[in-house]
């Protein structure tokens, strides 16, 4: 199944700049949260997100590298029904995918979190 990436999902989810804090930052694990009336667009943004990391390796000189898959490439992992209100980072399942960090989409009530890098 291809799934499209319309100028809307990258523009309304800042995937650019997703990519640009995943990939500057090293990241291999990489855990996508949205609240429930988001969930419906999480494939669109994955799929974003994964054609962004694989540019931005090309561009920074991996392209060889990313062509030959001697470079790994973060894995994203999505998290739905959060533990807690979806405004809130959902640490814990954070944790259980073993990620590096979340990239929260949607409403945040932007609480202290303690445990791992979050981009709102």
């Amino acid at each position: 199944m291809e799934v499209a990436v319309t100028e809307d999902i990258l523009r309304q989810y800042d995937i650019a700049s997703s990519v640009d804090y995943v990939c500057s930052r090293g990241f291999k694990r990489v855990t996508l949260q949205f609240p429930d009336e988001l969930c419906g667009e999480a494939v669109s943004v994955a799929t974003a997100l994964e054609i962004g990391i694989k540019a931005w390796h090309q561009q920074c000189g991996n392209e060889v590298a990313a062509a030959e898959s001697s470079v790994e490439l973060p894995k994203l992992f999505v998290l739905a029904d959060t533990t807690f209100s979806s405004c809130c980072v959902d640490e814990v399942a954070a944790a259980h995918a073993d990620a590096d960090c979340v990239l929260h989409y949607g409403h945040a009530c932007l609480s202290p979190v303690s445990r791992i890098p979050v981009k709102f």
